[in-house]
């Protein structure tokens, strides 16, 4: 079954980098588990609430510069948050993106900070904005 992104999900998406937009948008088609783009582009107020919660661990997250997404598998109509999906989902995406020769991180497979939902673009080949 082909699998497409809801008009939040597309918002959210619209939001970050091309190349971003472009591996989420040819993962969700085949991709093992539905998912939607739950953020994009993130606010600096938003990312220093998301600190002090202690859901982020940086003040420099790649959401502040339009080149990471969160994602959100979704089961039977339901949010999952179980870490060996978003692995299996993960290993998907690098697929997708590797095939677009588009470095990407995925943070489920981070070791000091696991983050399941979390894609995001390389550092070595997409720099912050000066």
């Amino acid at each position: 079954m082909t699998q497409a992104f809801g008009l939040k999900s597309k918002a959210n998406l619209s939001t970050v980098h091309e190349d971003l937009q472009s591996i989420m948008e040819e993962a969700i088609k085949d991709a093992p588990y539905d998912f939607s783009i739950t953020e994009g582009l993130r606010s600096l107020e938003r990312q220093k609430q998301l600190f002090a919660d202690k859901k982020s661990s940086t003040m420099k997250s790649r959401h502040l510069t339009g080149h990471a997404v969160d994602v959100c598998i979704i089961i039977d109509g339901k949010a999952c948050w179980e870490m060996d999906k978003y692995k299996e989902l993960a290993t998907h995406i690098e697929a997708v993106a590797s095939a677009l020769d588009i470095d990407i991180e995925c943070g489920a497979f981070w070791q000091r900070f696991p983050d399941g939902p979390h894609i995001q673009l390389t550092h070595k080949e997409y720099p912050d904005a000066a």
